[in-house]
């Protein structure tokens, strides 16, 4: 714990200081992995300035940011929809996601090999990088990862007074009349930056969070109608009703608590 709070608070992140949400432009994300793997200055400032050359340092860099940028794993890939939010794409060009696409297409299927994967999540990025549109300046929402999310879930859960034991023997008739359980539910949804009560769900925070491997049509459809469904409830709290619009309609959501239990019990 004491290692993810000294990478949660390393570096030059900005976080709100309500909630674990990180934000990073990909300058950032560069300089840090840069440092990390001992680049030169003389390759930094080339690469800054466009500059990309193929050779393995600057290909493992860019896996580094795919990685710490959770848009890029080397046993399932690249995820686009995270790498396209570190780029603007002209509005005027039509044809962008046509490009890069077909880009991608033409390169190699992933192998559990580090100089594969290095090259692979370079190519990867260049496609995005020469067809969809330009590197943006602002900083981008960085998915939790998973020790991030358990750090999350247990800090809500001492919020709230919900202990281990307490949370896996609730059936889920139980968990649907347990206020501390939607409080926790709640919680953990503001800290993640996925939730709010002034403004709901935030959808595209949560796919961004949650959706890997689904189609985003699909999972912002599928969530819009269950949400719709569940507003039309009256709930008296903001717990109960953070409750019903996130744990209800999002199976991820849910699967962050019950992970935790599984993955803390079979510790103990």
């Amino acid at each position: 714990m004491l290692l993810l709070v000294l990478l949660l608070t390393g570096g030059d992140l900005r976080c709100d200081a309500k909630s674990n949400l990180i934000l990073q432009t990909f300058d950032e994300m560069v300089l840090e992995c840069a440092e990390l793997m001992s680049i030169t200055p003389s390759k930094l400032t080339a690469l800054r300035s466009g500059l990309l050359v193929k050779d393995t340092e600057t290909k493992c860099l860019l896996r580094c940011v795919g990685v710490s940028g959770r848009f890029w794993s080397d046993y399932t890939g690249l995820r686009k929809d995270i790498l396209a939010r570190y780029f603007l794409a002209d509005a005027t060009d039509t044809q962008n996601v046509n490009r890069t696409q077909l880009c991608l297409n033409e390169l190699p299927t992933i192998q559990l090999d580090p100089e594969h994967c290095c090259n692979l999540a370079l190519e990867s990025f260049l496609c995005f990088y020469y067809n969809y549109g330009n590197l943006r300046q602002d900083r981008i929402f960085v998915p939790l990862d998973h020790l991030q999310q358990k750090h999350v879930t247990a800090r809500c859960m001492d919020v709230h007074q919900i202990t281990l034991e307490q949370l896996m023997s609730l059936s889920e008739e139980e968990m649907d009349a347990n206020d501390s359980v939607h409080c926790l539910v709640r919680c953990i949804g503001i800290k993640t930056g996925i939730y709010s009560d002034r403004d709901g769900v935030n959808m595209d925070l949560i796919y961004a969070q949650y959706g890997e491997g689904y189609c985003e049509a699909d999972f912002k459809t599928n969530a819009y109608e269950c949400i719709v469904r569940q507003s039309e409830q009256t709930y008296g709290n903001p717990c109960k009703r953070a409750y019903h619009l996130l744990y209800k309609c999002f199976e991820n959501v849910r699967n962050v608590i019950t992970d935790y239990e599984l993955k803390d019990s079979e510790e103990d």
